[in-house]
């Protein structure tokens, strides 16, 4: 495997819907597994080149644009990838002169789409305003007013405001209140807590179900009959184990079938995942996040400790999610569904194999290189280009599973 692998991840961007518009692909050199930026046109350009040609750059951005930092230099050469998937990121410690403007006018006649990173109005960036497409302001290192005054001045002009670092569904409901069009941070990944309301029935049915798949004493037929009960469920079930994401030598016709031949616990993730699909107003990402971090922690889990407990590793990352799904602490989430006491465990405070690689996929996924558990890593023999490799084989992954489920 080549020393000079980049590590990549992404981050979604969502329109006030809360549909995915675009990524960002984050990047950083690998020559040390840590966040490295003494030559940071090497790793843009890697990354450039791992998500449009090593890769499937429909695997990795799937319909979608793909938002990617530009320095200087790479400004001053023409993009060799199509108008149509790429945005340019410019930089903010990019210095503005009339090179740069010249060189950002003759991309946006070529097509492409110009993006200024954690801009902030200052007056040698006010020619920057003129040729931006969007125009990414960071909600936590702007004050209240500053973001008032911002996007009072910028609505005079004909861009999209995209709102950074958006931690909180408060803070997402906020920016879309001061009139942001885009939204892109960690918010996703945390419940929208609902007080004041019941649960409602497709909520309470979902838990019911989960409930009893997750019984110990649950037997293989009272499963198969709780799944056959929904029609919709065992057909994307059984479309789902015959896809190419599970790459079966012989087709899978019944539901007693899929679950002798996937075990149990696969069966009972699967089945969790599909249901919590189901639930209105949750965008597709929670799905393709939940799916993306189980394979990757499955493929961790498989190098750690080997593929009796690589199950186990799968549940955790697909169940990561969960509270998002459902609006309501994990903790008493997982207490309705008496999950074996080590998955708890691992999904409440990150302990155990499980837990430590769900953590490191969390934190791979934010692009959190420094924070990655690398010695944890390096005494189970896995280096920073596995780890690249198991995240874009699990993006891979992903989207084509998501193409046989439609979810």
């Amino acid at each position: 495997m080549s020393e000079n692998l980049p590590l990549l991840a992404r981050q979604p961007i969502f329109d006030g819907k809360m549909k995915v518009v675009a990524y960002e692909l984050l990047c950083r050199d690998t020559n040390e597994n840590r966040a490295i930026f003494d030559d940071a046109d090497q790793a843009s350009s890697q990354v450039m080149l791992r998500a449009f040609t090593d890769l499937s750059i429909e695997d990795v951005i799937g319909s979608h644009r793909a938002f990617i930092n530009f320095t200087r230099k790479l400004l001053d050469t023409k993009p060799p990838f199509s108008p149509k998937q790429l945005v340019i990121e410019v930089l903010e410690d990019v210095k503005v002169d009339d090179g740069l403007i010249e060189r950002l006018q003759a991309l946006r006649a070529e097509g492409y789409t110009i993006a200024l990173d954690d801009f902030e109005l200052r007056e040698d960036t006010l020619p920057l305003v003129e040729l931006a497409d969007i125009i990414k302001l960071d909600v936590l290192a702007l004050s209240e007013r500053q973001l008032e005054e911002y996007i009072s001045f910028l609505k005079q002009y004909q861009v999209t405001l995209l709102a950074e670092k958006v931690e909180t569904y408060e803070m997402l409901e906020h920016c879309k209140a001061l009139g942001f069009d885009l939204f892109q941070g960690f918010f996703l990944s945390r419940p929208k807590l609902i007080t004041g309301h019941k649960v409602t029935e497709n909520r309470q049915a979902i838990m019911q179900l989960l409930a009893e798949l997750n019984n110990a004493n649950t037997e293989i037929d009272e499963i198969e009959q709780l799944i056959s009960q929904d029609p919709v469920l065992s057909y994307k079930l059984l479309k789902l184990v015959n896809s190419a994401a599970f790459n079966l030598v012989t087709q899978i016709d019944s539901l007693r079938q899929a679950i002798t031949l996937l075990g149990l616990l696969q069966i009972r993730s699967w089945v969790t995942l599909l249901s919590m699909s189901n639930i209105e107003g949750k965008p597709q990402e929670l799905a393709n996040i939940s799916m993306t971090r189980a394979h990757f922690c499955q493929l961790l889990g498989q190098k750690v400790t080997g593929k009796r407990r690589a199950d186990s590793h799968f549940t955790v990352g697909l169940l990561s999610l969960l509270d998002a799904f459902m609006d309501t602490p994990m903790d008493e989430l997982l207490a309705k569904i008496a999950l074996n006491p080590e998955l708890v465990a691992s999904l409440l405070t990150l302990e155990g194999p499980e837990g430590k690689a769900l953590k490191i996929a969390m934190t791979y996924e934010r692009g959190d290189w420094d924070n990655i558990d690398w010695q944890y890593l390096e005494g189970h023999k896995i280096d920073a280009s596995d780890i690249a490799k198991m995240y874009t084989d699990s993006l891979s992954w992903t989207s084509e599973a998501m193409k046989n489920l439609a979810l």
